[in-house]
């Protein structure tokens, strides 16, 4: 009971300290103007300031981190492939490993950040991972969310060099933002129908 009650707390504590959705919503739409190479620079920063990476490549702008395991439950699994060989433990049944693939992309003269999650399935009795599209249905929410907390991370390190306005959802307009004062233009009137009974300004009387 006490392991089980520690679990469920340290559960609570991540989704705590996770972004909201509006966060992620606004780092994924977010759009960036500067230097490709300064901005690939602190992508790298924030994705190795949380991840061991696997692959960084400056001529494709793309990041790439080591996978890790975690259970089922989204617990980090301290499961080493070495162990395999002294026996001494095995990976649970269903966990997953995950990788994360960072791509600075450009959109038309600014820059986008594209974090997409790599994730292997462990099936026990099989003797390879198995591969797994992050969008199916049986994928638990806190999988893809790891590439939702590295994307709010890589937002904040370049939030010195994102566009205002660009991409996302427009704000609403400020309601004590003052109404323009002055009297409403009257409409100019349309000119009479060919052949109506309408007097012709231009005519000579």
């Amino acid at each position: 009971m006490r392991n089980l009650i520690l679990t469920c707390s340290a559960l609570v504590a991540i989704a705590a300290c996770g972004p909201s959705n509006k966060d992620v919503a606004v780092a994924k739409t977010a759009r960036f103007k500067g230097d490709k190479l300064q901005l690939f620079a602190a992508a790298k920063g924030a994705t190795e300031s949380k991840h061991t990476l696997a692959m960084s490549d400056e001529t494709t702008l793309t990041i790439q981190t080591k996978g890790r395991w975690f259970t089922p439950e989204g617990l980090a699994s301290n499961w080493n492939p070495e162990d395999l060989k002294d026996g001494k433990s095995r990976l649970e049944d269903k966990s997953l490993n995950i990788a994360l693939i960072v791509k600075l992309l450009p959109d038309a003269d600014n820059w986008v950040v594209d974090v997409t999650p790599v994730i292997l399935r462990f099936n026990s009795g099989m003797p390879n991972p198995e591969p797994v599209d992050p969008k199916a249905a049986d994928v638990p929410g806190w999988a893809t969310g790891k590439a939702d907390q590295l994307a709010y991370e890589i937002y904040k390190a370049l939030r010195p060099y994102e566009v205002k306005g660009a991409g996302g959802v427009m704000p609403a307009p400020d309601p004590k933002a003052p109404v323009p004062s002055g009297p409403t233009p009257e409409p100019t009137p349309a000119p009479p129908a060919e052949g109506s009974a309408a007097p012709n300004a231009s005519a000579t009387p």
